[in-house]
């Protein structure tokens, strides 16, 4: 099975892209490498070819890493400590901003989820439950210091693979630099190109790598646009415990680790849908929709009517929402408690089939729609889940076990395993959460089933919603 992932919706070529992105924003090739004398560097050694070789996956074997970020900003230099996960990857830091506050940062590949700053959490190790907003990497910064972190943290990500590089080509291409000493551990260092697996064509843009006697990275620098290269190192000697080292739901929650689904749970899976064809249930929504920027809500989903009825609150105020079938219809609202009764009049209805109807689709009907997507008037087939649905991870919670997994249904698109579009969490054999991945982080719906009241729509706006 693959391996585990934060945030298996995030593709490999996206990862690539980001890192190729960060590289041409920082003009790499147009700025030294190097602090020392060039005429100092020699061509690698076999036995060094090697070492640089076997770097990255030795990282991805390795625990988590304490790490240290130094970067030049305005002829200063930025401090910023942090902890790295080499297998996700995922990086936890308390970086400084630029009002000279601190901020607590989780970054993925193409993601960066940011929240007010928490020093006794960090100190802890503990990762706060809410206040996290998320946004793109590199065109979501908001400041020079968010585009310098951000190329530093996307190049981190490139230090870790699961299988070793070719020694044959760092031997072509990397060459060494100088001897030095880095908490206490004897070093070398070298310049090698940016190790990403890519199809793009032409020259690698490099960096400095400073490697221990054991092939153990120590230090990474790489040029993010300043005068001066910024540096990361690696506190090898720090000690933690890394349990709570998680990325936030936003970013994708726990690591996965695919498996196939045995029987009884072949027969859960199957009949979720059926379960819920005569059933209602509350829903808290959690919808990451633009760079820093998150949409709340809640309501009731009723699959006895097909009819999901919210609240719904963004960056733009409040609003009421409700779906059937063939369509939606949304109206503002001043107040932040959802009506028993949907208002007569004010809404604007959007029939599914209406040719503008994408301009005002976009994640929070997805996954609304998906919701009423989960009922269905019979059971599926069990053996035909068994071949087709995983399970990616059991989680623990005080209610119990919940088994989150992924199978398809009708009209979903064709997947890797560990990368569908959508997640489901199942508690007590039945659907306690949706979870699906948005172009800004992953969102969620988290589903607890009562016999909620019946919501009688206004007649004209059921006429176009269906």
């Amino acid at each position: 099975m693959s391996s585990s992932t934060a945030v298996p919706w995030k593709s490999a070529l996206m990862w690539v892209t980001a890192v190729i992105a960060a590289i041409a924003l920082a003009g790499w090739f147009a700025v030294s490498c190097g602090p020392t004398d060039a005429n100092a560097e020699r061509p690698v050694s076999e036995e060094e070819a090697a070492l640089l070789a076997g770097m990255r996956e030795r990282n991805h074997d390795a625990d988590p890493v304490a790490v240290r970020m130094s970067v030049p900003m305005d002829g200063e230099t930025v401090i910023a400590d942090g902890y790295l996960d080499w297998r996700l990857p995922m990086l936890y830091a308390r970086v400084p901003d630029a009002e000279g506050d601190h901020r607590l940062v989780q970054a993925v590949p193409g993601l960066v989820a940011t929240r007010a700053d928490d020093e006794a959490a960090f100190a802890e190790l503990r990762v706060p439950e809410d206040g996290w907003t998320t946004r793109q990497m590199l065109s979501g910064a908001g400041t020079p210091l968010e585009t310098t972190f951000d190329i530093l943290a996307s190049s981190l990500f490139t230090l870790t693979a699961e299988q070793a590089d070719d020694p044959a080509v760092l031997g072509a291409q990397a060459t060494w630099r100088e001897e030095g000493v880095i908490d206490g551990e004897p070093v070398d260092s070298f310049r090698a190109p940016i190790m990403v697996e890519s199809d793009e064509r032409g020259a690698s843009p490099e960096a400095l790598y400073s490697l221990d006697e054991e092939g153990n990275l120590r230090r990474f620098q790489v040029n993010t646009g300043e005068e001066s290269l910024s540096a990361v190192d690696f506190l090898r000697d720090v000690g933690f415990d890394p349990t709570a080292l998680v990325p936030v739901d936003l970013l994708g929650g726990p690591a996965i680790e695919p498996s196939a689904v045995d029987e009884d749970l072949a027969a859960v899976i199957a009949a979720v849908r059926e379960r819920n064809w005569s059933r209602s249930a509350t829903v808290e929504l959690t919808v990451p929709t633009a760079d820093g920027q998150i949409t709340t809500g809640t309501g009731s989903i009723d699959w006895r009517t097909m009819t999901a009825y919210l609240h719904l609150t963004d960056a733009a105020g409040q609003r009421l929402f409700l779906a059937r079938p063939g369509g939606y219809a949304t109206l503002p609202v001043d107040d932040g408690e959802l009506p028993e009764t949907p208002p007569a009049e004010g809404w604007a209805a959007h029939a599914l089939t209406d040719e503008d109807v994408a301009e005002t689709f976009g994640p929070v009907e997805s996954l609304v729609y998906r919701l009423l997507e989960m009922s269905a008037e019979e059971a599926e087939d069990a053996e035909a889940i068994a071949e087709s649905a995983f399970l990616l991870r059991v989680d623990e919670t005080d209610g119990g076990p919940v088994q989150v997994v992924e199978f398809p249904v009708a009209g979903d698109a064709e997947a890797a395993v560990g990368r569908s579009a959508f997640r489901y969490h199942l508690s007590d054999e039945r659907l306690s959460e949706v979870e699906m991945v948005s172009y800004f982080g992953v969102a969620s719906a988290e589903l607890a089933y009562e016999d909620y009241p019946m919501v009688e729509i206004p007649w004209a706006v059921s006429e176009q919603i269906g």
